[in-house]
């Protein structure tokens, strides 16, 4: 593949491990509408391809991601509930394409990684964080919802109620290791090596077997009733972000007259 993004970095390798780097450390890689579509050409574009065995995702710059972009939903004005469901379930089809891709996925995380950028490593098979990493979901403090509700099936309903409904966004890398948000952790720097390492473990393996046991794995999730669960969650953002609240409407006035970094200080400061 040599064709050239405006927000991601592809490697591939000879031995077939495709390397997808967000590219948008300006902004701390925040995932707006640009970066979905490549990404998401990326996976259709090569996830049948015998030739690849697994993806890796990473940041550049000093984050994973910062999660979807603010300021690009901002700039988008009022939303009729229509446009809010075309919104959200694009982005919970961005999420879970990492999840339902036949090759295995690692993220291999660094800095903050929050909102839609922790979900992006909930839906990866596998996670490596170094020291550095931070993860969160703040939406319910500025009167937003979750787009793919995964986190209480990877985490359990204990760890994920106490993250989802305080709006925490400063659990650490050890922390998300203990409760099983993420595989492993490394030493500061070394997440993408070692998410390397661990590609090379897989392709190890036989590669029929690798996808049809991801496959089974998944289904066992899916008779267990996540699919749907997952669904009526994002029905449930939507009616969440058509609402408003006091919350969301103080964000965004602040965000109209300050600015979205005045509007996120004060989210940050609740």
């Amino acid at each position: 593949m040599t064709a050239d993004y405006e927000t991601i970095r592809v490697e591939i390798t000879e031995t077939g491990i495709v390397h997808i780097v967000l590219n948008r450390p300006r902004v701390l890689n925040a995932i707006n509408t640009v970066l979905m579509r490549e990404v998401t050409e990326v996976l259709r574009g090569l996830q049948n391809d015998p030739a690849i065995r697994c993806f890796i995702l990473s940041g550049e710059g000093r984050a994973f991601s910062a999660g979807f972009d603010l300021k690009e939903s901002a700039a988008a004005g009022d939303r009729s509930i229509s446009d809010w469901r075309r919104v959200l379930e694009a982005d919970f089809d961005f999420v879970m394409q990492f999840w339902d891709c036949p090759k295995p996925t690692i993220s291999a995380i660094h800095g903050h990684c929050i909102g839609g950028g922790l979900e992006l490593v909930v839906a990866c098979d596998i996670a490596i964080a170094d020291e550095t990493a931070i993860f969160g979901e703040p939406e319910v403090r500025f009167g937003s919802g979750i787009v793919a509700m995964i986190l209480p099936w990877i985490v359990g309903p204990k760890h994920a109620k106490d993250m989802l409904l305080t709006g925490n966004d400063q659990t650490t890398a050890a922390r998300a290791a203990e409760i099983g948000l993420v595989t492993e952790t490394v030493a500061t720097g070394r997440h993408v090596e070692r998410a390397f390492e661990k590609a090379q473990e897989i392709l190890s393996a036989a590669p029929l077997s690798v996808e049809l046991t991801k496959r089974a794995i998944n289904r066992s999730f899916d008779m267990r009733g996540m699919r749907m669960a997952l669904l009526a969650a994002v029905e449930t953002d939507i009616v969440i972000e058509t609402s408003g609240g006091p919350e969301r409407a103080e964000f965004n006035r602040i965000r109209k007259e300050q600015g979205l970094k005045a509007a996120i200080d004060w989210r940050n400061s609740r």
